[in-house]
C-alpha cells in the first residue's frame, strides 16, 4: 500500500503544473481537476482515531468557515482521516475525488489540513462546491511566530485568545508573549506580589507621538495583569490550537516596572514610578548576586506556567550608564575578570542561561546578547537586521529571524494621510512578502540553525485590540508565506488570492484589517523638466478624482480633474520662485484617499549620485532627496534615506553651470531609534576636474532640540556639479540608546537656491 501511495504522489508531482491555490499559506503541491464535488450543508465524517481535541477543533472550524455540519446520517460526501508514518514532520495531504481523504502525520498537521480544506470549499447558491484536487503540504520552518507586547498597552484574556485563534488558522505555531517592560509588569509572581500590585500600574501615559514637542500626558492610572490561573487558561487554549507560547521576561534592561516595585534590585536603590513615557531608560537591573537570585526565583514560577522549550529574557537596549558607576557592578566585574560592561551583560545572560538549562529549558534573547560573548546554550532572535542572526548561526546557535526591515508590524503599512499613528518606519505588504529568514550571504552549512521567523507588534501606539488587528492583518498572511512555503507564489498571485478569498473571510470573522492594499499608490519618476507621478492600484479599471492646489507668489489656484490608473501627471521644476503643490487622490471605487505635498524648486528631480551607498533597509532611491517632498514626523522609511556609515558622500548635477547662493540639506534626529544629526557638513564644487571647497565646513552639536533640521551651506560659486560630504558621529555617546554603536544618519530633501 505504501508503494502504491508513493507512486501516486510521484505521478501527481510529475503532472503538477503552475496552478494557483486558494490556500494561504500556499501548499507544496496543488493539482486541480476540471470536476467538482457538490454538496449541501452536511458531511459524513469518520472521526475514528482522532483525539477529542481534534474533533472539537475540526467541528469549530467547519462552523466558522461555512456553517457545515457533520452527520452520520447524510447523503453528503464522506470525509475520512488516515494517519501517515515516516514522513516529513507536520506533513499532510488532501485528496478530493467523490469523497474526501485527509492524510496526516500529527495532530497539528491534521488541524492544518482541515483548515486548508475549508479554504478550498466555495459557497454556491445551492450549497457548497469543492474542486476535485490533490494537495500535499508541509512547513518549511518550525518557528512561525507572531509577537504581542502587552506591557505598553494591556489586552484582556479574551483578546489574547482571539489573537491566538487567527494566527493558528493561518498556521502560525509560536506566540511570543511580551509580558514585562518599563511601562508595566503583566504576569502574577506569587513570590513577589508587588510586581503586579505596583509594577502592573502606571500613573500616566504619554499622548501623541514620542517626537511630539512639548510632550503631554494623560494623568490616569492605567494597567492590568494576568493571574497565574489566567496564564494557565491561555496556555491551555493555545495548546489546543497547536500554538506554543514563548513568554518574555525582560532583563537586564526595560525593567522600570519591576524596579518600581523592588527598587533594591537597581543600582541606585532610588524609588521611581512605573514609566509613562516610551523609550529606553538608564535604570536597569543591577548585576549583583541578589538581583540574579531575585530573577531566577521569578523564572522558577514562569517555568511552571509555560511548558514550552524556550524562555525569552529580552537582553536588548540595556544602557550601561548605571553599571559604569555602580560599586556592586564593578565588584562583579573585578571578581569575574570582566573587561567592560558588555562582558558584564554577557555574564548576566550566562547566569540565566545556565539556570534555565539546568531546569530543562532554553534561553532565547534579542541579538544584543551577542555583545560581550554569546552564552553557550542561548538562541538568538535577530531584530536589528539579519547580521546578528547570521553571526549566531555561524557560531552554531539556533536563530529566529525577526528583522525590523520586514517584520516590525508597528511600522506604517500605507503612505496615505489617513493611516493611524505608528512608531515610524514603513513596512508595506510587499516588503513583508520579500522576507526570507535565510539570507543569501549565509553559508549553507549554517542554514539548519535558522529555526524560522516572526513578526513583532510593539504597542506604544496601539491602545485597543481593533488596532492590533489592523496592524497585523493582512501583513501576517504575507509573512506566513515566507515561513511555510517551500516556494512562494509571486506577489501578484498572492495578492489576488488574498483579495478574492481571504479578505472576505477576515471580514466575516469581524477582523478590523488594514485596507491599505487598496489605497492609491503613487509612483515617481524623473523627467527632463522635473518629476512625474502615476497612480497605481490593485483593482482593475480603477479611476481617480484628483484635487490639486498651487501656491505661487502667495496666490492660490485650485483644480479638480479625473485620471485613470497609469496616467502620468508632470510637475516641472521652477527656475525662479518656489511653487507649492498639494494633491489629494481619491479612488472612485472605494473612496480610499491619499494626499501629498510638493515643493517645486530649481533642484526638483535633478540627478543625484550616491558615492556612499545608503543602507539597503532605508534606500528608496536617489530621487527621494530631490522629489520636492520633505520627510515628515513620525518618520516613514520611504521618506528618508538612511546611512549607517560615519562618512557620506553625495554628488549632485545641477544640469547647467551657473552661480548658486546656498545649498539646504535636511536631517532627522530620533535618538530612540539611534538616528542622530551629523557632526559636520562640507560642500565642494567642481572646477577644472577638481573638487574645491565652497565655504567653511558647517559644524554643529548632536544635542539639538529639533527632530528635523535643515542646514544651509553658502555656495556663491558658479558650478554645475556639487559634492556634499557629511561626517557623522563615530559612535552614539553614553546616555543615549545604542551607546557605543555607529548611529544612523537620515537625510531627506536637498535643495539648491539661486
Amino acid at each position: 500500500m505504501k508503494c502504491i501511495l508513493s507512486l501516486f504522489f510521484s505521478i501527481i508531482l510529475n503532472l503538477s503544473i503552475a496552478q494557483i491555490s486558494p490556500i494561504i499559506p500556499a501548499p507544496v503541491v496543488y493539482k486541480e481537476l476540471n470536476e467538482s464535488l457538490n454538496f449541501d450543508g452536511d458531511l459524513l465524517v469518520n472521526f475514528i482515531g482522532l483525539s477529542t481535541n481534534l474533533q472539537e477543533q475540526i467541528t469549530h472550524l467547519a462552523t466558522i468557515y461555512h456553517g457545515i455540519q457533520f452527520s452520520n446520517f447524510t447523503s453528503g460526501p464522506k470525509l475520512s482521516f488516515k494517519k501517515l508514518e515516516n514522513v516529513i514532520q507536520d506533513s499532510y495531504s488532501i485528496n478530493v475525488t467523490n469523497e474526501i481523504v485527509i492524510s496526516f502525520s500529527s495532530d497539528a498537521s491534521c488541524y492544518y489540513a482541515f483548515i486548508s480544506l475549508m479554504q478550498l470549499i466555495e459557497n454556491t447558491s445551492t450549497g457548497f462546491q469543492l474542486k476535485k484536487c490533490f494537495v500535499k503540504d508541509y512547513p518549511k520552518f518550525s518557528w512561525r511566530g507572531l509577537h504581542l507586547d502587552v506591557s505598553r498597552h494591556f489586552f484582556t484574556v479574551d483578546e489574547v485568545k482571539k489573537y491566538i485563534d487567527l494566527m493558528s488558522i493561518y498556521k502560525f505555531n509560536t506566540f511570543h508573549w511580551h509580558l514585562t517592560d518599563d511601562q508595566g509588569w503583566r504576569i502574577e509572581i506569587k513570590s513577589f506580589p508587588k510586581l503586579t500590585e505596583i509594577g502592573g500600574w502606571r500613573d500616566s501615559t504619554m499622548n501623541n507621538h514620542y517626537s511630539t514637542k512639548p510632550r503631554t500626558y494623560t494623568r490616569q492610572k492605567y494597567g492590568g495583569y494576568y493571574t497565574q490561573e489566567q496564564i494557565k487558561e491561555v496556555v491551555a487554549y493555545a495548546n489546543s490550537k497547536f500554538v506554543t507560547i514563548v513568554p518574555e521576561i525582560e532583563m537586564p534592561g526595560h525593567s522600570r516596572a519591576a524596579l518600581a516595585a523592588y527598587p533594591e534590585y537597581s543600582c541606585t536603590g532610588i524609588q521611581q514610578g512605573v514609566e509613562g513615557l516610551w523609550g529606553v531608560f538608564d535604570d536597569i537591573f543591577c548585576s549583583k548576586e541578589e538581583t540574579i537570585l531575585f530573577l531566577q526565583k521569578i523564572l522558577d514560577e514562569v517555568i511552571l506556567l509555560f511548558p514550552g522549550k524556550y524562555i525569552h529574557i529580552g537582553g536588548d537596549e540595556a544602557p550601561k550608564t548605571r553599571w559604569e558607576k555602580c560599586k556592586s557592578c564593578q565588584k562583579v566585574m573585578n571578581e569575574n575578570h570582566l573587561k567592560n560592561e558588555h562582558q558584564l551583560q554577557s555574564y548576566f545572560i550566562q547566569r540565566m542561561d545556565k539556570y534555565l538549562t539546568e531546569k530543562g529549558r532554553k534561553l532565547i534573547g534579542w541579538d544584543e546578547i551577542l555583545e560581550g560573548g554569546l552564552s553557550s546554550n542561548a538562541a538568538v532572535m535577530s531584530w536589528r537586521g539579519f547580521e546578528g542572526g547570521m553571526e549566531a548561526a555561524s557560531q552554531e546557535h539556533e536563530v529566529v529571524m525577526s528583522p525590523g526591515s520586514h517584520c516590525y508590524f508597528d511600522h506604517y503599512q500605507g503612505k496615505g494621510s489617513n493611516e493611524p499613528i505608528a512608531i515610524g518606519g514603513f513596512t508595506p505588504l510587499e516588503k513583508v512578502y520579500e522576507f526570507n529568514p535565510i539570507p543569501n550571504q549565509l553559508n549553507k552549512k549554517y542554514e539548519p540553525y535558522i529555526l524560522g521567523g516572526q513578526a513583532n507588534l510593539w504597542t506604544e501606539y496601539i491602545a485597543d485590540f481593533e488596532k492590533v488587528q489592523y496592524m497585523v492583518y493582512p501583513r501576517a498572511l504575507a509573512l506566513i508565506q515566507s515561513l511555510w512555503c517551500l516556494e512562494k507564489p509571486s506577489f501578484d498571485e498572492f495578492k489576488n488570492v488574498l483579495i478574492d478569498k481571504h479578505l472576505p473571510f477576515l471580514k466575516k470573522m469581524n477582523v478590523h484589517y488594514s485596507k491599505s492594499i487598496f489605497s492609491p499608490k503613487i509612483e515617481w519618476k524623473r523627467t527632463r523638466k522635473g518629476v512625474q507621478f502615476t497612480i497605481k492600484s490593485n483593482q482593475q479599471g480603477e479611476s481617480y478624482e484628483v484635487q490639486s492646489s498651487e501656491i505661487r507668489n502667495n496666490k492660490i489656484s485650485k483644480m479638480n480633474f479625473n485620471v485613470l490608473q497609469d496616467e502620468c501627471i508632470e510637475i516641472n521644476r521652477s527656475e525662479k520662485d518656489q511653487i507649492n503643490y498639494t494633491y489629494g487622490v481619491r479612488s472612485k471605487n472605494d473612496s480610499s484617499t491619499t494626499q501629498f505635498n510638493i515643493q517645486a524648486t530649481n533642484s526638483l528631480g535633478i540627478p543625484v549620485k550616491y558615492i556612499t551607498q545608503p543602507s539597503a533597509s532605508y534606500n528608496s532611491g536617489n530621487l527621494t532627496l530631490v522629489d520636492g517632498q520633505h520627510g515628515s514626523l513620525p518618520w516613514k522609511r520611504n521618506e528618508w534615506i538612511g546611512f549607517d556609515t560615519t562618512e557620506i558622500d553625495i554628488e549632485i548635477d545641477l544640469l547647467k553651470k551657473q552661480k548658486y547662493n546656498q545649498l539646504n540639506v535636511s536631517f532627522l534626529s530620533d535618538e530612540h531609534s539611534w538616528i542622530h544629526f551629523p557632526e559636520r557638513i562640507e560642500v565642494f564644487y567642481l572646477r577644472k576636474g577638481k573638487w574645491k571647497h565652497c565655504s567653511r565646513p558647517v559644524q554643529f552639536s548632536y544635542l539639538q532640540s529639533e527632530q528635523v533640521r535643515s542646514f544651509q551651506i553658502e555656495l556663491n560659486k558658479p558650478t554645475r556639479n556639487v559634492l556634499v560630504k557629511i561626517k557623522s558621529l563615530t559612535t552614539i555617546p553614553n546616555g543615549f540608546p545604542g551607546a557605543g554603536h555607529i548611529p544612523w544618519t537620515f537625510i531627506d530633501e536637498i535643495e539648491v537656491v539661486k
